[in-house]
């Protein structure tokens, strides 16, 4: 093999000085980028690193890895994704626009098993291994392990018949008698324990259509795990067969100007631990279940200038020990069951002291069972709403359907005040709260 190097020698001495003093490595087709590391850019001409598939773009992202990090451009055009894009730590990947560069899941792939796939083997036989390929980035399931952190995400590393091999063994047992199955679905962009981490500018298409559905635990367009320093900078997530952003178990992490749509789950899924982020200035809509979903223990985020809307469940959906988040400035119209939906949790595990200012809830709850725009539940305490705009678009005349505030039985320490409530409502504010705590006065429930 022969390797190409810079002839040091003849540089002139300051030169070479200053590059040994810096620490800094030169690299043939690539860039200095001031104040950020090194760039390098991937495209289908013109470009450092040719090509349009996630070879092309993990090759310029570990360049730019072991030169101590820096910045990967995409140039405008279409690529397409056979697995995930793995981005390691101090690396910002970036487009030049999510209208111009666009990452798109390839066409799915998928087939029933033919031979139970055990939990620590390296393999799982197929019926069909027609149209799987090393390299690939595939999911294994079954009836019962398919969804959270059952499912195993894996590459394939060889095809023998149709058996698979993967690059690490299965984390669970998957059965045939349980239509236990295989299929292309994986983060299109991913990183794993690691930090200070970039996406920004571009478009991450899931492909869908044909493509198996699981949930954000392990996959969405963009997925981060384990990591802290993370932002996602107007990205457009979209028909992802899953969560459109999924960031799981991180710290820090900033979503912001993103448009997630027409996902199979989850708009933006911020879960399992995450703390103090901060969510602002985005889209959410058109998404299978919820438009901004804080899973177990998302606590001391801000929420600030985001849109949820016409999603199938809730606009905003809180549970398990999401507790100390802000939410302000925030719109949640017409979505499914509820504008904002507190989920069913213990006393131990509920979502305290969250504060709700100077947000628009309205029209939501008509495919609920007690339509609503506000569901608090479960024996949450420690909620304050303030000055928010809670309303319905209905008619004059007609029969008001929509209740504006439910809260449940078991609530305690809950709060409104100086909310307005708009439009024909059923009823401003349902209190069947057995707590000593709360402050809802008549007043604050005109309309």
């Amino acid at each position: 093999m022969h390797t190409r190097s810079i002839g040091i020698a003849r540089l002139p001495v300051l030169v070479v000085a200053g590059v040994f003093l810096l620490g800094i490595v030169l690299y043939p087709g690539c860039s200095a980028n001031k104040g950020g590391g090194m760039t390098v850019t991937v495209g289908s001409s013109g470009a450092d690193v040719p090509g349009t598939d996630n070879l092309a773009i993990q090759k310029a992202v570990d360049r730019v890895a072991a030169a101590g990090g820096g910045t990967v451009l995409l140039k405008a055009g279409t690529y397409t994704l056979a697995n995930s894009v793995r981005l390691p730590s101090h690396v910002t990947l970036r487009g030049e626009g999510p209208e111009k560069t666009i990452l798109k899941k390839a066409a799915g792939v998928q087939s029933k098993l033919a031979l139970d796939a055990d939990y620590g083997e390296y393999v799982a036989t197929v019926e069909d291994a027609t149209g799987f390929r090393p390299g690939m980035g595939v999911s294994i399931v079954d009836k019962q392990q398919r969804s959270g952190w059952t499912p195993s995400v894996r590459t394939i590393t060889r095809i023998e018949g149709n058996t698979l091999y993967f690059n690490n063994f299965l984390q669970m047992d998957y059965h045939v008698a349980l239509d236990g199955e295989v299929f292309n679905t994986f983060p299109l962009i991913a990183g794993f324990e690691v930090q200070d981490v970039k996406v920004e500018d571009l478009t991450a298409d899931g492909s869908r259509e044909g493509s198996g559905i699981l949930d954000g635990c392990q996959t969405g367009a963009v997925y981060f795990f384990h990591s802290q320093h993370m932002t996602v900078r107007n990205v457009v997530a979209r028909n992802y067969p899953g969560d459109g952003i999924s960031l799981q178990f991180v710290e820090e992490p900033v979503v912001e100007h993103c448009d997630s749509f027409n996902n199979a789950y989850l708009g933006i899924h911020l879960g399992t631990g995450a703390s103090r982020g901060i969510v602002e200035n985005n889209q959410a809509h058109e998404n299978g279940q919820d438009g901004l979903y804080l899973c177990w223990r998302v606590q001391h985020a801000r929420y600030a200038d985001n849109r949820s809307w016409n999603n199938g469940r809730d606009g905003i959906s809180i549970g398990h020990k999401d507790s100390d988040n802000l939410f302000v400035n925030n719109t949640s119209t017409g979505n499914g069951r509820a504008g904002i939906f507190f989920r069913e949790q213990s006393r131990s595990n509920s979502p305290d002291r969250c504060t709700f200012e100077h947000n628009t809830i309205a029209d939501n709850g008509r495919n609920g069972e007690k339509p609503a725009n506000i569901h608090i539940n479960g024996m949450v305490q420690n909620l304050k709403f303030v000055d928010n705009t809670i309303g319905s678009g209905e008619a004059k005349g007609k029969t008001p359907q929509l209740v504006g505030i439910y809260v449940a039985p078991e609530t305690d320490f809950i709060t409104l005040s100086k909310n307005t409530f708009t439009g024909p409502l059923k009823q401003a504010v349902v209190n069947e709260s057995k707590g000593a705590h709360n402050q809802i006065t008549v007043e604050e429930a005109k309309r």
